[in-house]
């Protein structure tokens, strides 16, 4: 989608704030300045403003302009990559009892939650989707009781599809999965591929439901290093193929959880040329692409794919229902093993929730929903950064993510984020220990926050409260 002119011009003025060409407390150009600077009306200019202010980044100032409020600083150390391993090694991984104390928060209707890493109800377009429901439910009677294919219904497939076309590239709607959400696609494509005791090459921090799936299946793991710059270290995987059989890799391309890293193109387009060379899969999760917050949505490795090696998947989980479970994968050359997974394993998606998504999305409502809702994830993940800027440990570094919903947090070395979490969980806040991500190493100096609920009293007391646990823990 082609950004609106205040847009680029915001977009352009919060990469100066971010990069700390424009610094706290720096007052901005007048509005009759930069409009005739840039030769555009001033009507543009308080746009961009007013987008700016929005987000919690700059203030307007009575009878003196505009002033930037926002600043975080820049790590100055990598977020995400460990001790560096010179030579890949498969390993057998093992559940933490810790994921199990974090489910028991699930239930608390008190809990501030700081660690779910999906939309608060308060983000979504409830009214409207019980609407699709409602509508689905009065056009399609004969289509609700019985199974739905197990390929999933058709014209779900064909929209979908279509939606993709920004990539560049149409989809058939022989080409897709409807899944039981993302988790679904990733587990068929696994067994499609993969046989207990195979060796896979996944990232070396994945979310902690991707690691028990990876367990149950029985598989061997090598953990590639994912680095602040270059994503996916390349290097590492290719010596990996060239000492293993491995036979699959598994990655969250965009907006990582819990990192929030983005594999840059260059290194994508690397990627599946290695995959391609050495006849490996990759089963690509990027259940997070579209919660972008720049004016364009990034690359995949599935548009990089010509020869059918990436195994596409992604869900509408963590933008519009998560409750409904509906997710798809573009299996490429796999088709046909990993429809008789699903054949196997779910027989069909939920025929109501495959409908009434339909509905919506027949609608054209989504892309307006989800401008919306990056819009609004964006403006949260500042006031939670300035938030934490505020109240946390001085020694505490993150890098800013550019989409999807998560902090990944660095405390000194000493610190344990364990203890952290259970502090935590006495005063009603729930936090995600960084050790639970991690499928090599123990990274338990790190936390992962979430801001996908929007900014509040609630919200802000928590922040407080942990800075204070997490100041009392260090010092």
């Amino acid at each position: 989608m082609t950004a609106f002119l205040y847009e680029r011009i915001a977009e352009a003025l919060e990469q100066s704030i971010r990069q700390g060409t424009l610094k706290e407390g720096d007052k901005l150009p007048s509005v009759r300045h930069s409009s005739k600077q840039r030769g555009v009306s001033p009507s543009t200019i308080f746009q961009a403003y007013y987008l700016l202010e929005a987000k919690g980044l700059i203030e307007a100032r009575s009878k003196s302009g505009y002033y930037v409020t926002f600043a975080v600083t820049k790590s100055s150390r990598p977020t995400y990559q460990i001790e560096k391993q010179s030579h890949p090694t498969p390993k057998q991984l093992d559940s933490v009892s810790i994921i199990e104390e974090m489910e028991e928060l699930r239930d608390s209707s008190t809990l501030i939650r700081l660690s779910s890493a999906y939309p608060a109800p308060d983000l979504l377009p409830t009214a409207k989707i019980q609407k699709a429901i409602i509508e689905a439910t009065r056009m399609n009677k004969g289509q609700l009781l019985p199974y739905a294919l197990p390929q999933g219904n058709k014209a779900l497939r064909s929209i979908i599809g279509k939606q993709l076309l920004e990539w560049g590239d149409y989809y058939t709607p022989d080409e897709m999965i409807i899944t039981t959400g993302c988790m679904e696609a990733l587990n068929l494509c696994l067994r499609a591929v993969a046989r207990p005791g195979d060796i896979i090459a996944m990232d070396q921090l994945t979310y902690f439901g991707i690691a028990q799936m990876v367990e149950n299946l029985s598989l061997q793991v090598i953990a590639i290093p994912i680095h602040d710059e270059n994503g996916l270290d390349i290097d590492f995987l290719e010596k990996a193929f060239q000492s293993f059989s491995v036979k699959v890799c598994l990655s969250v391309t965009n907006f990582s959880n819990p990192t929030g890293a983005v594999i840059p193109t260059g290194q994508k387009q690397r990627l599946v040329k290695l995959l391609h060379q050495y006849q490996i899969p990759l089963i690509e999760d990027d259940i997070y692409g579209d919660l972008y917050f720049d004016t364009t949505r990034p690359s995949t490795c599935k548009q990089f794919d010509e020869e059918g090696w990436v195994m596409y998947c992604s869900s509408f989980s963590k933008t519009l229902a998560p409750g409904f479970r509906v997710g798809y994968c573009l299996p490429g050359r796999f088709l046909s093993a990993v429809l008789q997974q699903k054949r196997i394993h779910s027989i069909s998606t939920d025929s109501l929730a495959q409908l009434s998504l339909l509905h919506f999305l027949q609608k054209g409502r989504y892309s307006f929903f989800l401008r919306k809702l990056r819009t609004a994830l964006h403006k949260q993940s500042l006031q939670y950064a300035q938030a934490i800027r505020m109240h946390f440990p001085k020694e505490v570094s993150f890098l800013m993510p550019q989409g999807g919903m998560v902090l990944w947090l660095s405390f000194p070395a000493r610190f344990d984020g364990y203890q952290l979490f259970r502090a935590a969980k006495e005063q009603d806040i729930g936090i995600s220990p960084g050790q639970v991500f991690a499928v090599e190493g123990s990274y338990k100096n790190y936390i992962r926050l979430s801001f996908s609920h929007p900014y509040d009293e609630k919200v802000e007391t928590g922040l407080k409260q942990l800075g204070q646990l997490a100041k009392k823990l260090l010092h």
